[in-house]
């Protein structure tokens, strides 16, 4: 059950700063910082994807990004053919000659076979890290906050940014989310964006949510970037996860420089707090067209489905993919249905090469492309390109009319153990009796 309690000041006295603010405040060079207030914060990381709207600005102008150390590029959107209007064949080169010219290192250029998404790779690679300002050029930016940064996306804004290492900012309200329980078997962070989404969409839009309690610590890191990367979908600004074991491990052997992780006060300055037993949600679908229209699967189990996606910002990992693997293996395919399988990253694609999970949808009928966004969008470079009259079932980020192909297609969106089954059964499925068979052969074996 939710609850919900309202932040109120009991008497003078200041009250204790949220994460947002104490990260805040720290880029600023202050001690502390409060909400309303106005400050110049310091970044400590400029992520790009491969479609830059800055590089002309910089040649024209004869201007230097701040610290070439601390921008990276991700080739993750544009891998189109020549007719395209953004294309890789002068993109890349573009965005190459760029770094080069700036004294930006080579490692800081994600380049296919070393590419993923723009916002994943800084958390994979372990530039994204705890206590620190990181700004991300797309929208789903805010998947850097499960590593206990500020995340914040920055699309046409950014050329100031990068030429002077600086962004104003105003200490924003912030929401927390107190998680008991654990999430039942067979889902994942999809299903919390969802639950969000339906619950706290008309709430916490423009403010920071920030997690805690004991249940944050049954969410690995996988499940944290798919629940922070939801963060524009949900309505807010961003999402910050704190500082705990997880994350610690997580980072050994990925942080790239030392790193002061940051904690919320018992008494910070929330406007309001939700509590939530991770163990009372359920499987969810979002969509068509609206993905504020959030459903529990049942209500929409058994619609027709022409083709199914796994992969995008808000999945693909290696966690989703072994969801998916354990639905398909030893299965095949709907023959009316195709399934396209996009790991978020070139080190995601070779861990799940790896573990035998490619062999498996290979085996089972689908088609597993280059990491990247992958059919989430239809300029994208991916064979799934939706028609008039067809559904998707998608692990993607956006059910917009027209998102994945016709404007006349539908787009439905749930976790992977979803879009797997219902890819063998040519309709909206619930996973729940393949994965007990899965369960159960792991048992016997």
């Amino acid at each position: 059950m939710l609850k919900v309690q309202y932040g109120l000041r009991r008497d003078d006295r200041a009250m204790g700063s949220t994460m947002a603010a104490k990260i805040l405040a720290r880029a600023a060079g202050k001690d502390r910082a409060d909400t309303g207030e106005a400050l110049l914060a310091r970044v400590s990381l400029m992520t790009c994807l491969d479609g830059t709207t800055f590089i002309d600005t910089f040649r024209e102008r004869g201007l230097k990004v701040w610290d070439p150390k601390r921008l990276i590029f991700c080739f993750d959107h544009f891998f189109q053919p020549e007719w395209f209007p953004q294309q890789a064949g002068k993109e890349h080169p573009k965005i190459k000659a760029f770094a080069k010219e700036q004294g930006v290192p080579a490692e800081n250029v994600y380049d296919v076979g070393r590419n993923g998404i723009s916002h994943h790779i800084p958390v994979e690679q372990g530039w994204a890290l705890p206590g620190a300002v990181a700004i991300g050029a797309d929208t789903q930016s805010a998947t850097m906050g499960a590593a206990n940064c500020f995340a914040l996306p920055a699309l046409f804004g950014v050329d100031p940014i990068i030429l002077t290492g600086d962004i104003w900012m105003v200490v924003p309200q912030c929401v927390r989310i107190n998680l008991t329980g654990s999430l039942p078997a067979g889902l994942n962070g999809k299903d919390v964006v969802y639950r969000l989404i339906h619950d706290l969409g008309e709430t916490v839009g423009g403010k920071v949510i920030e997690f805690s309690g004991p249940g944050v610590a049954s969410l690995p890191m996988d499940f944290r970037m798919a629940i922070a990367n939801g963060a524009v979908q949900i309505g807010a600004l961003t999402i910050v996860f704190p500082y705990d074991q997880v994350l610690e491990d997580y980072l050994e052997g990925r942080a790239r420089e030392a790193f002061q992780p940051v904690a919320a006060d018992d008494d910070a300055d929330y406007v309001a707090t939700y509590d939530y037993d991770l163990s009372s949600f359920e499987m969810l679908v979002a969509g068509p067209h609206d993905i504020e229209l959030v459903r529990p699967l049942g209500n929409v189990q058994g619609l027709e489905v022409n083709a199914a996606n796994i992969g995008s910002c808000s999945s693909g990992r290696l966690s989703d993919l072994q969801l998916a693997a354990d639905v398909l293996r030893g299965r095949k395919l709907h023959p009316g249905v195709r399934l396209v399988v996009t790991p978020i990253s070139a080190e995601t694609h070779r861990e799940a090469a790896r573990a035998g999970l490619i062999e498996i949808f290979l085996d089972a009928g689908a088609t597993v492309t280059q990491p990247g966004c992958g059919a989430c969008y239809s300029g994208n470079l991916s064979p799934l390109k939706l028609g008039d009259g067809e559904r998707c079932i998608s692990t993607s980020v956006e059910t917009l009319r027209g998102r994945m192909g016709s404007q006349e297609s539908e787009v439905m969106l749930a976790n992977a153990a979803v879009v797997a089954a219902s890819a063998i059964e040519g309709r909206i499925a619930d996973p729940a009796p393949y994965l007990v068979r899965e369960l159960e052969a792991s048992h016997e074996a």
